[in-house]
């Protein structure tokens, strides 16, 4: 019986990829990772989806004499439904002849270097653009371009006044950032140990209450609707934890839009100028300057105005607001009522490509650990979070052999008000 050494060849394929892969991403290093086994199909579209638990929050209690009788802090623990991939799985192809010339010249590295970087970029690409989209906070005015590092400080500013957790804390910005940055730099914070790309990413550390500000071209871009103005709550939605504590996600009746025609686009953010942000752990309202902020919530899907001007939106964070010790998970200082003005921030028929500023546990990025397929060819190395599969197959009408490498992400958003739009001020 002939010797066979395929599977010396997948094992050598997989950590050469593993390196080429690991040392092109940015993004996929700042946000939480795990693999996924199991889904739970009743939900979370075509794949299910996975849940993890969101953190418990207190109110605690003051009394004269220390006496909590019938007064007890309740625990309503959400859960956090990771989503698969709406695009489905990042895939690649490496025909046979290809793998066998570059071991044949110790060519591995150089031939699947542009396999694992063009895969990291679909990933990097996907993530940033789900990050935009379920980020509820915004820094800035989204019409003006960041050009001083105090733009930077004013998201980390915010982070602390409402109550961000400890952990790390990134702002990612676009390379022309850098650039008009670049005359007021004052330290770089390249650490020579990590991978390639990180180490050109980082341009400051410990700044403003940020472990790094980063620069990645991958960052999302979205066009602005044009909705109208005058547009208003056409109802009150409900404010409590439990509505909102699996998805943080809301659904408001919008009227006064421009009938027929009026749209809003993903990404674009909805402000309640009445409406106060309030610090997550103390509940007191988050001032600058003296005044109140305005929560600001993420439109997540397009939607159209019907012929009356009415629509209904889902917006990415939750306008929760309880009294006493059910008010643990407060977001506002006072609750969204029908008839408030509703502000569409920016300018309408506008591209937009905001930076972004964020808490490590804002979201979670894995992937579904891929099943090996039925072949003698077929290998799966789960690494930090990712399952990636490698896969011979031929190509029977193509009279081809090849290899095929596979990744199928997930994410998932712990607390959408972890997260910001960043822009200049």
């Amino acid at each position: 019986m002939a010797n066979s050494y395929q599977s010396n060849t997948n094992t050598k394929l997989l950590k050469s990829f593993i390196k080429n892969f690991e040392s092109s991403t940015v993004l996929m290093n700042t946000v939480s990772k795990q693999l996924v086994n199991d889904f739970d199909a009743s939900t979370g579209g075509d794949y299910g989806a996975v849940s993890m638990k969101r953190p418990a929050q207190y109110v605690p209690q003051r009394t004269a004499d220390g006496d909590v009788t019938g007064s007890t802090n309740p625990v309503r623990t959400g859960k956090v439904q990771g989503e698969v991939s709406a695009n489905g799985y990042v895939t690649v192809y490496v025909e046979n002849t290809q793998v066998e010339e570059a071991l044949e010249a110790d060519q591995l590295d150089q031939l699947l270097a542009p396999v694992a970087e063009d895969m990291v970029t679909e990933c990097e690409s996907e993530l940033a653009e789900y990050m935009t989209r379920n980020a509820a906070l915004t820094s800035g005015d989204a019409d003006t371009a960041i050009n001083k590092w105090s733009d930077i400080a004013n998201a980390g500013a915010l982070f602390k006044e409402i109550g961000a957790p400890s952990g790390r804390k990134f702002a990612a910005i676009n390379s022309f950032d850098e650039t008009t940055l670049a005359d007021l730099q004052t330290q770089l914070g390249v650490n020579p140990d990590v991978n390639a790309a990180w180490a050109g990413a980082v341009v400051k550390e410990r700044f403003a209450g940020f472990d790094q500000v980063l620069t990645t071209n991958n960052l999302d871009e979205y066009t602005s609707g044009n909705p109208g103005t005058g547009i208003t709550l056409a109802s009150t939605p409900s404010a409590t934890y439990t509505s909102y504590k699996d998805t943080y996600q809301m659904s408001l009746a919008l009227t006064g839009l421009t009938a027929t025609t009026g749209t809003l686009k993903a990404g674009q953010q909805l402000q309640f100028a009445s409406r106060f942000l309030v610090n997550q752990r103390n509940r007191k309202i988050v001032r600058k300057s003296g005044a109140g902020v305005p929560i600001t919530l993420t439109v997540l899907e397009d939607v159209t105005a019907d012929g009356s001007g009415n629509a209904t939106v889902k917006v990415s964070g939750a306008a929760i607001n309880e009294a006493g010790v059910n008010g643990a998970f407060n977001t506002v200082a006072t609750a969204l009522t029908a008839g408030d003005a509703v502000t569409v921030l920016g300018t309408a028929s506008t591209a937009y490509r905001p930076a972004l500023a964020y808490c490590e546990g804002f979201v979670g990025m894995g992937s579904v650990v891929l099943p090996k397929l039925h072949a003698t060819d077929s290998s799966v190395m789960n690494y930090k979070g990712t399952s990636i599969r490698v896969h011979k197959f031929s190509d029977g009408a193509g009279n081809k052999n090849r290899y095929r490498f596979d990744i199928l992400p997930t994410f998932a958003t712990f607390n959408p008000f972890w997260g910001m739009q960043l822009f200049g001020t």
